[in-house]
């Protein structure tokens, strides 16, 4: 999933272990070294009771209002927003004893589909898509983690993942197990039209939510109140993207002691 260099060229993922900005795209912010470094951390709220999440590209639930929320995305180079980059993104979260939901808002002026509408697991980083990474443990160490993207056509890439980008079948793939399912719900609301140059989009919404039970390498689900784990969003668009939590250069997008802390809170 990407700063210019990727899945395909890469793998599932693996994005170029030097990544830097993309000519022609500096950054602005006076984010100091240090601050950018700085592993982020986000403190996610559980629902109320009677509270409720509909599942339909909208993010209208009162709840949401409360969530937990990333800010804008920086640039996976940088670490500060970049005003030239052609999307931007934000993600919500939320979690209950059943499920972590996850919202994203993307904005893009062209937003991109392209791919079969039946396809398995297409290589979805290769145009327009929003990312989850996720790493249970909570320590960073690249082991048992989790990719789950959804593009604006509502299709799903997702795959666990053993250590760092393995297993890896080669630059087609498959990346990672494959075979794992997050048996996610999720919708797609497009603002505009997808794959029409003709006119500009304003961007899209990715609503999803994802059983805990899912995450069958974790140590414990739902976790623990107060517990946090490792994760990172990113909103992409051909092999390029913005994240909350920036790599700097440190690895690729699956490098998780880059990812942020995601603290689970009652």
């Amino acid at each position: 999933a990407l700063l210019w260099v990727c899945l395909g060229a890469c793998t599932a993922g693996e994005r170029a272990d030097d990544e830097k900005a993309r000519p022609g795209t500096a950054s602005s912010g006076a984010a100091t070294s240090n601050d950018r470094r700085a592993i982020k951390e986000m403190v996610v709220p559980a629902l109320l009771d009677g509270q409720t999440i509909t599942i339909d590209g909208k993010m209208d639930e009162p709840a949401w209002q409360n969530a937990a929320s990333s800010g804008e995305f920086v640039d996976v180079g940088t670490g500060v927003p970049n005003p030239r980059s052609l999307i931007q993104g934000r993600v919500r979260l939320l979690w209950d004893d059943a499920f972590m939901y996850v919202a994203f808002d993307v904005k893009d002026a062209n937003v991109r589909g392209g791919f079969p509408t039946d396809a398995k697991d297409p290589h979805l980083w290769e145009r327009d898509t929003v990312e989850v990474m996720i790493d249970p443990d909570g320590d960073g160490d690249n082991k048992d983690y989790y990719e789950v993207q959804i593009n604006p056509q509502h299709l799903v890439f997702d795959s666990q993942f053993d250590d760092y980008n393995k297993p890896r079948g080669g630059p087609n793939g498959p990346f990672g197990h494959e075979e794992w399912s997050a048996a996610l719900e999720s919708a797609v609301v497009v603002q505009g039209t997808i794959d029409n140059d003709a006119d500009k989009d304003e961007g899209y919404v990715v609503e999803a939510k994802i059983p805990w039970a899912s995450f069958t390498k974790a140590g414990k689900v739902p976790p623990s109140p107060g517990s946090f784990w490792r994760m990172n969003f990113y909103a992409m668009q051909n092999n390029g993207g913005v994240a909350w939590s920036p790599i700097l250069g440190m690895g690729n997008f699956h490098k998780a002691t880059r990812f942020g802390r995601v603290r689970w809170q009652r």
